[in-house]
Order: structure tokens, then C-alpha cells, then sequence
């Protein structure tokens, strides 16, 4: 019996044990679960916030960012003049002809492109710059708020050098008081072989009545600001024909709500700009559509205080 009794006693303890083994087994793959189920609910937690926050970002980066179109533009702007002044021109006609024509062919040379900008350009903030000049420097502030496809365009000829070494060609001082820039042939033919979009001004005050066959309303482009110069419509597309050319006004002026804004001239620029208007103009020779001659225009023409740009660069 003693030893029948140790036998149970034996087997007894031995299964207690085989049991509390199993006990801690299943206690460890409880714990193995629920560690395992915690460290997947946190990896998809942060998955998910990364997901989030990732589309989130994304979301802002495009906000940030808006489509321009910009048009190439590889035609030749000097292209078919002629070697001499037409026979057809008459004889007191000739002299301001062969004037006109020798103006036109000594720029050409100088015509200049540049890469065409990027379809997407940065809706806010500002681009600071100064133009060099032989007359002084004339610091300016483009916003990208109400022009972005147009400042960016501008920020990126400033940063190819474009407008370093040229002319700014045009001075005018009738109604209309401006110098105009950014034509490397200084002849007003020049551009950097692509059209950019308008983006027409808003906010600025209506300056009479409407024009009855256009329908274009005047407004006032303030003292200081630079706009985008351009020929109109393009007659074949409907786009833009803004390019690389820009004026600066010098005294409040009324112009049809047509010239992209991009910014303005700062106060030491201003001084600059008062400066070359106060030196008078040299009479430019201009088309008369009606009669077909060339007639001087004392108002229009290259300012006597040359404005040469010598250096334009970003400042922030």
C-alpha cells in the first residue's frame, strides 16, 4: 500500500505540474495575442496618420500651386525685312524709311529666347528684385497673388539673365507716362520666344466709360506699377501675347484693364524713374496707319537718359 500510494502521490504531482505547465502556456499565448493585436492596431493607427497626413500635405502642396499656359512662339520677329527702303516709298519718305529699317536690322542680332516656363507656377508670395541700371537701381516687389503664371514667368527670365544688357526702348509722356523694358533688341520687336496668358487686373479704379466696340473698360494703373506689355489678342489662338517686354509707370495712367500686373516699383526706383521722364524723350518713328508714312512722335520714343540694364537679379 506504502508503495501504491507513493505510485499516486507521484502521478498526482506529475499532473499538477503537466497542468500548471499547460497553465503557463496558455497564459504566454494570451499575452503573445494580445501584445501581437496591440502592435497591429498601433501599425495601422500609423498608417492610417500617415496616410492622412500625407494626403493632407499633398492637398496643400497643390493649393499652393495653380496651371498656366504658355504658348510657344518660334516665328522669326525680324523675319522678311527688307534689304532696302521699298521703291514705292516716297522720295521724302525714304530717309525716315532706310532710318526706321536700319534701327530694326542693327537689333535684330540681339533677339534672345529663353525656356519656355513651367506649366504649374506658385500662387502666394512675393519675389523681390532690382533692375541695375545706368541711371540707378531700381528696386521692385512682384506678387505672385494676382499674376502667378506671369511673376513666375518674370522670376524665371530674371534668373536666365535675360534682361541682363539690354535697353529699356520705350519712354512715352502724353497721357500715358511710362518706360518700358525687356526687349533685348530694344527695337519693341524683341520677345523670349513664347506668349504668356493674360491675367487681367482687378481692383484698380474705373477710369470712364467702357469702349463701345470692344467693350474693354478703362481703369487707372497707379504710379509705380509694372505690368506686363502685349499686343493684344492672338488672332489665330485667343491666347495671350505677353512675353518678356514690361513697363513701369511712372504717374497714374488710364489704360483698358488688358496689361497683366506683376508687381510694383519700389520708392528708390520711383526717384529713378521721375528722372529719366524729366530728361525728355528722343521723337521715336512711328507708323501712321492712316497715310502709311512715318511720322516722329515727340511723346514716344527712346528716353535721352539711356537705361541700360546692366544686371537684374532676385534680392530674397
Amino acid at each position: 500500500m506504502s508503495s501504491n500510494e507513493q505510485r499516486r502521490q507521484a502521478a498526482k504531482r506529475k499532473l499538477e505540474k503537466r497542468l500548471e505547465r499547460q497553465q503557463q502556456a496558455a497564459r504566454k499565448r494570451k499575452i503573445i495575442i494580445i501584445s501581437t493585436s496591440v502592435v497591429l492596431v498601433v501599425a495601422v493607427a500609423a498608417v492610417a496618420t500617415t496616410l492622412i497626413v500625407k494626403k493632407v500635405a499633398d492637398d496643400n502642396e497643390k493649393a499652393r500651386w495653380t496651371a498656366c499656359s504658355f504658348v510657344d512662339d518660334p516665328t522669326d520677329p525680324f523675319a522678311g525685312l527688307p534689304d532696302t527702303v521699298p521703291a514705292e516709298v516716297p522720295a521724302d519718305q525714304q530717309p525716315k524709311f532706310q532710318q526706321f529699317l536700319d534701327e530694326l536690322k542693327a537689333g535684330a542680332p540681339n533677339q534672345r529666347k529663353a525656356p519656355i516656363p513651367g506649366d504649374k507656377q506658385l500662387k502666394e508670395g512675393t519675389v523681390d528684385a532690382v533692375f541695375a541700371t545706368s541711371q540707378g537701381d531700381i528696386p521692385v516687389q512682384l506678387n505672385r497673388k494676382d499674376a502667378p503664371c506671369n511673376v513666375g514667368a518674370f522670376e524665371g527670365l530674371i534668373k536666365e539673365n535675360y534682361f541682363n544688357d539690354t535697353s529699356c526702348h520705350r519712354l512715352t509722356n502724353d497721357q500715358l507716362k511710362v518706360l518700358q523694358c525687356g526687349d533685348p533688341t530694344a527695337t519693341g520687336r524683341g520677345g523670349p520666344g513664347w506668349q504668356s496668358p493674360d491675367e487681367p487686373p482687378t481692383g484698380f479704379a474705373p477710369a470712364g466709360e467702357p469702349d463701345p466696340t470692344s467693350g474693354a473698360q478703362p481703369v487707372t494703373y497707379p504710379r509705380g506699377t509694372i505690368a506686363v506689355a502685349n499686343s493684344g489678342k492672338n488672332q489665330e489662338t485667343g491666347a495671350g501675347t505677353g512675353g518678356s517686354q514690361f513697363f513701369m509707370v511712372i504717374q497714374d495712367g488710364v489704360l483698358p484693364a488688358d496689361y497683366t500686373v506683376i508687381g510694383k516699383v519700389e520708392e528708390p526706383g520711383l526717384q529713378v524713374l521721375d528722372k529719366v521722364l524729366a530728361g525728355g524723350i528722343t521723337p521715336g518713328l512711328r507708323p501712321n496707319q492712316q497715310t502709311g508714312s512715318l511720322d516722329e512722335n515727340p511723346t514716344d520714343g527712346k528716353p535721352v537718359l539711356p537705361v541700360e540694364i546692366t544686371t537684374a537679379t532676385i534680392t530674397n
